[in-house]
């Protein structure tokens, strides 16, 4: 097997995996650390090193609020049972690539895999994650580390005005991401990659980030193909602020003054002074929610504009993609339904301006029990509504795009088929898991996998599984043809029902959004 390889800053060995047909290279740096003066800039082309470079450890997860596996939370015991014993820190721009080549000539499709966690959390080694599973189906896959909340993502007049003209300003954990992919697609040949065939994927904020990525002018001609699990962001003109929506740079700058101010911080020589495990403190002892998260702006460079502004107007790439939900993230607790009456849906009704009364009409909603149904359907929930308005616009441009709705029971507690349950299907790592799995998960677990390695190597996911066995038929989503791929016991092929409410959103979208 291939278990050294020579890339442009030198040689990297790894470590033979689980699978003695897979070689696994953990820890392998992209970037210099983004520490001391790096932080807070842009990263920076990793340095050259002598000698072979031993890839056999993890390196640190990124700095967070809280240290994963150190709660007693609902996702520390599903997601960070040792997580406790990993090293955090701002040094953290690391890929672990694990590949099933034994020459660097295979010319094997790439996966590239985006964790999620808000843009505030998570790290590209949870247990969930078991991507040997995933290589050992033909693919290469490259786990990718990032900047994260105030360290990624921190905008302030102090740092634009330090960041040389033509350059991007904050959004850093997004440029991390970017550099990544390009030292991916510089270096993959010598894994025995196919550069050109670099597939990105994402959960929740990862989600967000590959639509990030495929918007973003920087990876012009290197992505072949999107994959978005639970978290595609969408507007229909019909919402004061949409959910991810990202801030103007001003707006994002007065957010980290204010963080400054709160925190007692004087000015940004003084925040970059600091240790990262103070800024941290400081972090925490302001609030515990999300108010000072820091997430994605409009930096005018890599962030554009809005995705659903280039999603509207045709500006990303024409490359196929699979987007998808849970079912139970849904229908409660985190992006589930919510309080809705019929006075919040008239309310809703006077976003439309002069056409109010004729969506009343169409809404036919009369109660506040009509009106709370709404939230539970394509109609307006935001996570159902989102994904499938997303694949009627793409599809209704020429564009490929394969919709799923996740629904398999998730043995062990009453969680359902919560945000993120998918991963250990996608990743068919459900050895890795505390749930009492049994024989029908295992064989959902290898046609989803099955169905995304497929669509890694050829652009579609249908095929054959693991097991040379046919999948069941897994249509594109069209307007005539609204097909859906149904995970419960078994990947099950559906239709979806009409649904007039969504459609005349987006219509009333196309109307607000297009240029």
């Amino acid at each position: 097997m291939l278990r050294k390889v020579q890339v442009k800053n030198g040689v990297l060995h790894g470590l033979v995996g689980k699978d003695p047909r897979i070689t696994v290279f953990r820890g392998v740096p992209y970037a210099k650390p983004p520490v001391g003066e790096l932080r807070w800039r842009a990263p920076q082309p990793a340095e050259n090193w002598e000698g072979v470079r031993k890839c056999y450890e993890y390196g640190d997860m990124p700095m967070m609020r809280v240290h994963p596996g150190t709660g007693d939370d609902f996702y520390t015991k599903e997601l960070h049972p040792v997580a406790a014993d990993y090293g955090m820190s701002e040094d953290c721009l690391y890929l672990n690539i694990f590949s099933p080549a034994a020459a660097a000539d295979e010319n094997l499709p790439v996966f590239c895999y985006i964790h999620g966690g808000g843009l505030q959390d998570g790290y590209s080694y949870e247990v969930e994650f078991d991507p040997e599973r995933v290589a050992r189906r033909g693919v290469i896959v490259v786990m990718i580390g990032y900047r994260l909340g105030l360290f990624g993502f921190l905008a302030h007049p102090e740092i634009t005005a330090r960041t040389p003209e033509g350059e991007v300003i904050s959004n850093f954990g997004f440029q991390d991401q970017s550099l990544a992919l390009h030292w991916v697609h510089e270096n993959i040949r010598a894994f025995g990659g196919n550069p050109d065939r670099i597939v990105i994927c994402g959960q929740s904020a990862g989600a967000g980030s590959v639509q990030a990525q495929l918007c973003s002018p920087f990876n012009e001609g290197i992505i072949a193909g999107a994959i978005c699990q639970s978290g595609v962001s969408m507007a229909f003109g019909d919402e004061e602020k949409p959910f991810g929506a990202a801030m103007p740079l001003k707006e994002a700058e007065a957010h980290g003054e204010d963080f400054f101010r709160q925190a007692g911080i004087e000015n940004l020589a003084q925040a970059q002074e600091m240790d990262a495990s103070v800024l941290m403190e400081k972090l925490r002892g302001i609030t515990s929610d999300w108010r000072f998260g820091f997430g994605q702006c409009i930096d005018g460079r890599f962030v554009k504009e809005s995705v659903w502004d280039s999603y509207y107007n045709n500006r990303l790439p024409n490359v196929p993609m699979i987007i998808g939900v849970c079912w139970g993230e849904t229908q409660g607790g985190m992006f589930g339904g919510g309080d809705f009456t019929y006075e919040d849906f008239l309310q809703w009704a006077k976003q439309f301006g002069e056409k109010e009364e004729e969506f009343i009409r169409v809404a036919g909603v009369a109660n506040d029990a009509d009106a709370r149904a709404l939230t539970e359907t394509d109609a307006r929930n935001m996570l159902l509504s989102n994904s499938r308005g997303f694949c009627e616009l793409r599809s209704s441009m020429g564009q490929k795009v394969y919709y799923y709705i996740f629904d398999h029971d998730i043995p062990g507690d009453d969680a359902g088929s919560f945000h993120g349950s998918d991963l250990w299907f996608m990743f068919d790592s459900l050895g890795n898991s505390w749930r009492p799995f049994e024989g029908k998960h295992y064989d959902l677990a290898r046609q989803v996998t099955s169905y995304w390695t497929n669509f890694v190597k050829y652009g579609d996911p249908n095929g054959l599984d693991y097991n040379g066995n046919p999948l069941p038929e897994w249509d594109a989503y069209q307007k005539e043809k609204k097909a859906v791929m149904r995970f419960t016991d078994q990947a099950a092929p559906g239709v979806l029902e009409e649904c007039p409410v969504l459609d005349y959103r987006l219509e009333y979208g196309k109307s607000k959004l297009t240029d």
